[in-house]
C-alpha cells in the first residue's frame, strides 16, 4: 500500500522514501519535545514556548543564505551535511538541562532545518522539471502527512506511559531519523547519469549571486503564499482551542477534524496538483485557495456557542474547506515557487520562498489569538477569512509585478 504513496523508482522515489523517514521522526519529535522538555529535562513551560519562538525567528535569517550553499556545493551534499547536523544537535539535547543549552540546541537545529527545506527544494529541483517537480512535491507532501502520522502513533505509547526513559529513548530515535533519510540520497543520480553532487555549478554563472533579493514577483509571490499559509496554524492552534472553548461539539471532534485533513490531503494532493507547472494556472489555484479558506472562516465562525450537533456539522464542512484551501495553496506554491526560479538558484529562491512560511508560523498564534479567540471571534474569523480572500485574489495580479527579475531557462537542470 506505501509504494501506491510513492512515485515510480528511481531518483523520485529515493528522494520520497528519504523524506519519509524525516517526516516520522518529525512526528515523534512534535508529539513529544515539550513534553521531554517540560518533564524530564525541567524547564518551566514559559521558557520552552520563549525558547521555540526566539529560535525559530533567528533561524529565518539562515535560509537565503544556507539556500546559497546548496547552489555551490550542490543540493545533495549539503542537505546531507544539514541532516548530519540535526542529527548532532537532536542527540546532544538529550543531556541538555538548562536553558542556555537548551536555546543555543534548538537554535542550530532550526537553522539546519531551514537550510534542509532550502537544499531540498534545489534537490527536487534537479531530480525533475516541469511538471516532473510540481508531482514530486505533491508526492512529498502527501508522504509528509503519512510519515507525521506514522510517528505520532508509534509515540502514543511512550505518552501513555509517561517515563523520562521513555522520552529519552523516543528523543534518540528521532535523533536517528536524520542519518537513515541521507541513506537513500547517496544512490541519487542526475537524468544524465552523473552523481547529482559532482555537476558543475551553474549558480556561480548565472548571474548575481544574491539575485533573489531583487526579484520583485518572487517575493511577492512569497509573501501571498506567505499569507495563505496562516491556514496551517488554524488547525493545529486554532482549531483545539475553539472545538474546546467556543463550542459544544464533543471533545474528540478535534482529531476527527485533523483525520478529515490527512484523509484528504493523502488521496488529492497529487490530482489536485495537475497542471501547476503552468504559472497562470498555479496563480488561479492559489486564489481558489483563498476562497476556500474564506469560506472555512465564515463557516467556523457561525459555530460559536452553537448545539453539539449543529456545531459538528459545520466543523465537518469546515475542515474540508480549510483542506480544500490547503490543497490548492500547496499546488499552486510548489509550481510558482519552481517555475519563477532560474536553474542553477533553486537553493537561494527556496530559501527565500521558505520565508513567508516561516514567519507566517511565528505570528499566526498571536494573530490568530487576537482575531479569533479574542472578544469578538465571529468579526475575527471573518476578518482573517478576508484577508485570505484578498490575497488569494492578489496571485494571478503578483506575476505581472514589475522588477521580476528575467532569465532564460537553461538547457538542463543543474546538477550540483
Amino acid at each position: 500500500m506505501l509504494g501506491a504513496l510513492l512515485p515510480p523508482p528511481g531518483d523520485s522515489r529515493l528522494l520520497a522514501v528519504s523524506w519519509l523517514v524525516k517526516t516520522v521522526g518529525s512526528g515523534l519529535y512534535l508529539t513529544t519535545s515539550t513534553l521531554f522538555f517540560t518533564r524530564v529535562v525541567g524547564l518551566p513551560v514559559h521558557q520552552v514556548a520563549s525558547g521555540l519562538t526566539l529560535a525559530g525567528i533567528v533561524a529565518l535569517a539562515g535560509a537565503v543564505p544556507l539556500g546559497k550553499l546548496a547552489d555551490r556545493f550542490g543540493p545533495r551534499r549539503t542537505y546531507t551535511v544539514l541532516l548530519g547536523i540535526q542529527f548532532a544537535t537532536m542527540a546532544a539535547l538529550a543531556f541538555a538541562r538548562t536553558f542556555p543549552a537548551f536555546l543555543a540546541l534548538v537554535l542550530v537545529f532550526l537553522l539546519a532545518e531551514q537550510g534542509s527545506t532550502a537544499a531540498r527544494g534545489a534537490l527536487v529541483a534537479t531530480v525533475g522539471e516541469g511538471a516532473e517537480r510540481v508531482r514530486l512535491r505533491a508526492y512529498l507532501r502527501v508522504v509528509t502527512n503519512v510519515g507525521i502520522t506514522i510517528g505520532a502513533a508509534a509515540s502514543a505509547l511512550v505518552i501513555q506511559a509517561d517515563t523520562a526513559a521513555g522520552y529519552m529513548a523516543l528523543l534518540w530515535c528521532t535523533a536517528l531519523t536524520y542519518p537513515a533519510a541521507a541513506v537513500p540520497l547517496r544512490r541519487l543520480r542526475s537524468r544524465a547519469g552523473t552523481p547529482v553532487a559532482a555537476g558543475p555549478r551553474k549558480a556561480e554563472r548565472s548571474g548575481s549571486g544574491w539575485q533573489v533579493l531583487r526579484d520583485v514577483r518572487y517575493a511577492a509571490v512569497t509573501l501571498i503564499c506567505g499569507v495563505l499559509s496562516l491556514q496551517a496554524q488554524i488547525l493545529s492552534f486554532a482549531v483545539p482551542l475553539w472545538v474546546l472553548r467556543h463550542t459544544e461539539a464533543p471533545p474528540v471532534l478535534v482529531s476527527g477534524i485533523v483525520a478529515v485533513n490527512t484523509v484528504m490531503v493523502i488521496c488529492l494532493q497529487i490530482r489536485f496538483s495537475r497542471g501547476a507547472e503552468d504559472d497562470g494556472r498555479a496563480a488561479r489555484m492559489c486564489r481558489r485557495s483563498g476562497i476556500a479558506l474564506f469560506a472555512a472562516c465564515a463557516l467556523v465562525s457561525f459555530t460559536g456557542g452553537m448545539g453539539g450537533w449543529a456545531a459538528t456539522a459545520l466543523l465537518l464542512l469546515f475542515a474540508a474547506a480549510l483542506t480544500l484551501g490547503e490543497l490548492w495553496l500547496s499546488a499552486g506554491s510548489f509550481g510558482l515557487s519552481f517555475s519563477l526560479a532560474p536553474d542553477g538558484m533553486h537553493g537561494q529562491y527556496q530559501g527565500f520562498f521558505s520565508l513567508g512560511r516561516g514567519a507566517a508560523t511565528a505570528v499566526a498564534p498571536a494573530l490568530i489569538a487576537v482575531l479569533c479567540l479574542g472578544d469578538h471571534p465571529r468579526a475575527g474569523w471573518l476578518a482573517l477569512g478576508a484577508l485570505f480572500a484578498v490575497a488569494g485574489a492578489a496571485a494571478p495580479f503578483a506575476l505581472r509585478a514589475r522588477g521580476a527579475v528575467r532569465h532564460e531557462p537553461s538547457p538542463s537542470p543543474s546538477t550540483g
